[in-house]
């Protein structure tokens, strides 16, 4: 799609230029972290312990209201999200042209969200898994166990496998020196990488996870070689703090797990014991952030919370 231009105009050839202040970027990256927790005060709090399970378990048409919630607003909120977490990073902004390279590289980020939506859309069929198993009675057979693998393996895999991908994406390719994230980015790396590992554990990926979670680590060495290998500098870049806490939070949280609950329990079969899952999660978040803070105090020699 062509861009309109103008005399003051500038072509955006590369995105080894500096990156300008993003109060938005914070706010769409902590949505991101946080928002499907909508399910543990809804569905977990107001329904399972304090029992307005109507909430969450109202049937309509064979789907919980729970599925539906998901489908129809969760999910396209999270779309545009993402979608705006791309403009963000690959612009164009006020006064700026895309170079064909860089409309490239934005193109291919927006398929990856595609892929990644177009996913959600196929675990769509987890209700028909889960009429099937409630309503019927039936939890085996050919056409049973072809809508779980569609359910619980094709789309996992899909899911995961790009919204990595995307966030590795951006961090090779936002621009350089987005030095405005502070403690938030540190922060929103940490939720990330809590939210990701319970994510993969509910959705019974854990092992696959561990690999593509991989690439967010191989996306903040790129970054720091595009910063030139300086520690000190990139150690300041939004998109490299929460890369390298968001890459090393997951699978440490994927250990912990493991290792607390005795196996990758999936949360949504604990029943009455679910809240310790979110116990458990406030505790990783408040030691891991104490333990980011004085590595951040090591790194970059600050006494405080503030830049």
């Amino acid at each position: 799609m062509s861009q309109p231009t103008s005399i003051n105009s500038t072509l955006i050839t590369t995105n080894l230029i500096p990156a300008s202040e993003s109060k938005e970027l914070k706010w769409l990256m902590i949505f991101v972290c946080i928002a499907y927790h909508y399910k543990l005060i809804f569905c977990g709090l107001l329904g399972k312990v304090l029992g307005y399970t109507w909430i969450c378990k109202t049937i309509i048409h064979g789907v919980t209201t729970n599925h539906w919630f998901e489908q129809l607003v969760f999910i396209p909120l999270l779309w545009y999200v993402l979608y705006r977490m791309t403009i963000v990073v690959f612009g164009p902004h006020r006064n700026e042209v895309l170079a064909k390279s860089v409309q490239t590289k934005k193109v291919l980020a927006l398929f990856f969200i595609t892929m990644y939506i177009y996913a959600t859309g196929i675990h769509f069929t987890n209700t028909i898994e889960i009429y099937s198993r409630v309503n019927l009675g039936i939890s085996s057979g050919p056409l049973y166990e072809q809508i779980f693998w569609i359910d619980e393996v094709l789309s996992h895999w899909i899911q995961f496998f790009f919204y990595f991908l995307f966030f590795a994406w951006l961090i090779v390719y936002d621009r350089l020196d987005r030095d405005d994230g502070s403690y938030i980015a540190i922060f929103t790396g940490l939720l990330h990488g809590l939210e990701r590992a319970i994510g993969v554990i509910e959705g019974d990926n854990p092992y696959s996870a561990l690999v593509f979670g991989s690439w967010i680590l191989i996306a903040c060495i790129i970054r720091w070689k595009n910063h030139k290998k300086d520690f000190g500098r990139v150690w300041k870049d939004f998109f490299f703090r929460h890369g390298l806490t968001f890459g090393i939070s997951m699978p440490l949280g994927i250990l912990s797990y493991n290792l607390l609950f005795g196996g990758f329990v999936q949360p949504s079969t604990m029943m009455d014991e679910a809240w310790k899952v979110v116990v458990f999660g406030v505790v990783f978040i408040f030691v891991g952030f104490i333990s980011a803070v004085s590595l951040d105090r090591l790194f970059s020699g600050k006494s405080k919370f503030t830049k």
